[in-house]
């Protein structure tokens, strides 16, 4: 038996019960993210969360996960040239993402970064037609328009997913570093792929937090030892919308150093050499801290 201080085990039981108390249903369309860590030690581990949201949206529900891959600067070095995106490429979105895509029912999308994975019998209709030629976050806009949930897992599963839907919809602009991956097209050809969306920094993405929850757009609760937060995307993007029409800066972070809010958009007012002054200054009191705890 568990307990919300973390002790012990969860089981798969006690994970359905958790997972259908905050919202997840029968026949649901569910875009999920996880923290696995932040759950505590499962039995089983990452395969009994896997069976447990399997059981609660059942044969007719269908579960989406981010399955992103690494991409990196352009022009390629000769070791990152050298990996190749394909079906089979882990995701850096953590140990759920990378059992999930090991599902023998998985349906991944063939977009060479941006790679969602999905079980169900929406599978197909919702990822499955992502490729090169598809959006970024073209899967998101399929979920929102599908009346899918979300439900985030973790203080680490930043974010509900929607608002970089409203950050593509409205057009912000951003600059920075190139970044793209090798892939094998539809012909077989190894072609090297842009990143051709914006991102953005997901540290910040929690400021809507309070606007869904006056709107009633949110429950919160617990899986297992872990915040969760479980929203309806088609609501959340459509406050974000009217939120970033508003204050197009609402989604940066606090954090003073941070050069992706501060710098990296054209809408962006922070000044390059405040920013590396903060940065100093966050570098001496984390040596300074190092060297009192020893």
């Amino acid at each position: 038996m568990a307990s919300r201080n973390g002790h012990l085990n969860w089981s798969k039981e006690e994970l359905i019960l958790d997972l259908k108390k905050i919202g997840v249903s029968l026949g649901c369309i569910l875009h999920l993210k996880v923290s696995l860590r932040s759950i505590g030690n499962i039995e089983g581990g990452a395969q009994t969360l896997l069976d447990a949201v399997l059981d609660v949206v059942g044969s007719e529900g269908t579960v989406v996960v981010d399955a992103f891959v690494e991409s990196y600067p352009l022009p390629l070095k000769k070791k990152h040239a050298l990996l190749i995106s394909d079906a089979l490429t882990p995701s850096y979105a953590g140990a759920f993402a990378n059992v999930f895509i090991k599902h023998p029912n998985v349906v991944r999308s063939k977009h060479p970064i941006q790679k969602f994975a999905a079980i169900g019998p929406k599978a197909q209709e919702l990822v499955g037609c992502h490729t090169d030629k598809s959006k970024g976050y073209e899967v998101f806009e399929t979920l929102c328009s599908s009346n899918a949930v979300n439900l985030s897992i973790g203080t680490n599963t930043h974010g509900v997913g929607t608002t970089h839907v409203a950050i593509e919809y409205l057009g912000f602009i951003k600059k920075g570093i190139k970044k793209g991956v090798n892939y094998s097209n539809s012909d077989g050809l190894i072609k090297t792929f842009q990143v051709d969306w914006n991102g953005g920094c997901s540290r910040g993405f929690s400021n809507f937090i309070p606007i869904y929850s006056e709107a009633d757009a949110v429950r919160f609760g617990k899986i297992g030892n872990a915040n969760a937060v479980f929203t309806s995307m088609k609501k959340t993007l459509e406050l974000e919308i009217i939120k970033l029409k508003e204050d197009p800066s609402f989604f940066f972070c606090k954090d003073p150093t941070c050069k992706d809010c501060r710098l990296n958009w054209e809408h962006s007012s922070g000044n390059y050499w405040r920013v590396k002054y903060y940065s100093f200054l966050s570098i001496i009191k984390q040596a300074l801290n190092l060297n009192n705890d020893h």
